[in-house]
């Protein structure tokens, strides 16, 4: 198995790159390194060595050091390729993927996956289609609120600031605040196994594939990676000031039962959007909807594969 480091040295201000340094003086296996230059290179990286691999007819193990937007771009160059697995050492902001798959901390957990051969867990992955165009995301996809955050947050310098004083995890809540001010509510309509529902004054509708976002807010708690299902968000007809409370309580996953929560688990949703509003995929920015646009959120069963630390 060869092993190739995916390391996005901008992550986290330039804690992905600190790390790195930190992991190289340990690492005695032998390895492979690519830094990534720009928006969507990792993708390409990761292409190139799942094409390596059918042709060499060798097993690689990828690891991206940087936020969720590195593991989102790697893990979308390697889809549905049996040679590779994906591992992860997260460096940003919110490193939710870290959270929801488990994944390398230590030197010492890395040179144990490779000296043991373990194999790969396979994962699923969701897709949002809109306008011809599809997107992927292992984390979630979002609509409303979340979007508008994510957006803000990427464009600001204060994110560079909140981690350079490792308070990354501020930022969403930052952001939030600034948000609450100034967002304007949406109406949407979800259609899942023959039923729909439509929903006024709607903050969010996120799709998840695992628990987390927002830097370890669980708002999809039941979301199992591989289980071929997606789980449906819709928060909808609150105040600002209770929305702030819910957010509160989505860290421990205790906004579920709330009355202005709806949760749905299927394969796949059709959501129209009455409204213009921002769209993101594992915090990357994915346009603007336009007025009673369909959305259509689905996933693809064991599309990737994961490499899990050794128990």
């Amino acid at each position: 198995m060869k092993v190739v480091f995916i390391i996005n040295e901008k992550a986290g201000n330039g804690a992905a790159k600190r790390k790195w340094n930190y992991l190289e003086k340990s690492l005695q296996i032998p390895y492979q390194i690519e830094f990534t230059a720009y928006p969507g290179h990792a993708t390409e990286i990761a292409k190139r060595y799942a094409n390596s691999a059918i042709v060499q007819s060798e097993k690689y193990l990828l690891i991206a050091i940087g936020g969720d937007g590195t593991v989102h771009e790697v893990v979308q160059g390697i889809l549905e390729s049996e040679e590779i697995c994906i591992g992860a050492i997260g460096a940003g902001s919110g490193n939710d993927f870290g959270r929801g798959y488990e994944t390398f901390k230590t030197v010492a957990e890395i040179e144990a996956y490779v000296e043991q051969r373990s194999e790969g867990q396979l994962m699923d992955i969701g897709t949002m289609q809109r306008n011809g165009d599809t997107y992927y995301f292992v984390n979630n996809a979002g609509i409303g609120i979340d979007a508008y955050i994510a957006k803000e947050a990427n464009e600001s310098k204060l994110k560079q600031y909140f981690n350079i004083l490792r308070l990354g995890k501020l930022t969403y809540i930052y952001f939030l605040l600034k948000a609450l001010l100034n967002f304007k509510t949406f109406s949407a309509k979800v259609v899942h196994n023959g039923q729909e529902k439509v929903f006024e004054k709607v903050w969010l509708v996120v799709a998840g594939n695992q628990p987390y976002f927002g830097g370890g807010m669980k708002v999809s708690p039941y979301s199992i990676p591989n289980d071929h299902h997606i789980e449906l968000t819709v928060v909808y007809e609150i105040s600002r000031l209770k929305l702030l409370f819910l957010f509160s309580t989505v860290f421990f996953g205790k906004h579920t039962g709330l009355k202005a929560v709806q949760q749905y688990s299927a394969k796949e949703f059709k959501v129209e959007i009455y409204n213009e509003v921002k769209a993101h995929t594992d915090g990357e920015f994915a346009g603007r909807t336009k007025e009673y646009e369909s959305i259509h959120f689905g996933v693809i069963h064991k599309a990737w594969q994961l490499a899990r630390k050794s128990s």
